[in-house]
């Protein structure tokens, strides 16, 4: 036990190549760190471990033997790293910035709106205030080049729901009834002014939305080595992730943050469906 605890001393906290260990050990800290910002992709994981392995057996190598320090074996190790590391983040980043970053309702936490900033009132942050009977169905976040979109589905019995209605209702701005087009009627609810173009209230809810649910058994290794993710599609039998296009018409909409007369339009909306069983939040905040 002794000897092992000296051989590990030696590889990590002596000459040479201490450095570059320690730097490997804080990029994988990092990685996981930023794991539920960015998807790695499954390449930029094998190249960072097959990396990190190449380093330890060599610094192992030089603990064994001390004849095997190889000329330039940093100089080459990291030029080779950075060649193969730097594209491969560059695609994981773009494919990071554009489509849907987050699946999984294990995360559904990220999707909830924000509270920063005084956005949410404090009655309707998640979860410490969000009832435990309701279940969550789907959550995902749509990232595109000029902002992202935050949904969030939950269901439960129509007591809960209709209560927590009650908490929206008294914080919310406006409401109004969804899939109606130009005969859209808002109903102002805290005596908020109307926006110079009411239509903005309206515009961004779709008279659908979409559940992403999993099939774990369909795995796909491509799309995961390319972008860390999986295809979104609408066959459970084809893709890993699949997307079911459900109706939001009659829906009850309440407005509950809308900074239309600011240079970066944000909108946060919590949905209601008319049976009072199901709750949507969407968060759209747009960025320039």
């Amino acid at each position: 036990m002794q000897q092992c605890l000296i051989y590990l001393k030696k590889i990590f906290f002596s000459d040479p190549y201490r450095k570059s260990i320690w730097f490997f050990i804080t990029l994988w800290i990092l990685t996981f760190l930023f794991s539920d910002e960015i998807s790695y992709s499954g390449l930029y994981y094998l190249i960072l471990l097959v990396a990190t392995i190449v380093l330890l057996f060599e610094k192992c190598e030089i603990i064994d033997n001390e004849n095997a320090i190889r000329k330039r074996f940093l100089t080459y190790f990291y030029v080779i790293f950075f060649l193969c590391m730097l594209p491969t983040l560059a695609v994981t980043l773009v494919f990071s910035a554009v489509g849907i970053s987050h699946y999984d309702t294990q995360r559904w936490h990220s999707t909830w709106p924000s509270s920063k900033a005084g956005y949410i009132p404090s009655p309707l942050q998640a979860p410490k205030f969000l009832p435990e009977s309701l279940k969550v169905i789907s959550s995902a976040e749509v990232i595109g080049i000029g902002g992202n979109q935050r949904y969030l589905v939950l269901d439960g019995d129509k007591a809960t729901i209709s209560r927590y209605e009650e908490t929206v209702k008294s914080n919310a701005w406006y409401t109004f009834i969804n899939g109606r087009d130009k005969d859209t009627t808002v109903e102002v609810l805290n005596s908020f002014t109307y926006p110079k173009d009411k239509t903005v209230l309206v515009s961004d809810i779709d008279n659908y939305y979409e559940i992403i649910t999993i099939q774990r058994q369909n795995w796909k290794l491509f799309s995961w080595l390319i972008d860390g993710s999986q295809s979104v599609g609408d066959d459970p039998n084809e893709d890993f992730y699949y997307s079911t296009r459900v109706s939001a018409e009659k829906y009850v909409v309440y407005v509950v943050y809308n900074n239309f007369d600011h240079d970066q339009p944000r909108v946060i909306y919590f949905m209601f469906n008319p049976e009072r069983t199901r709750m949507i939040t969407v968060d759209i905040d747009m960025y320039h």
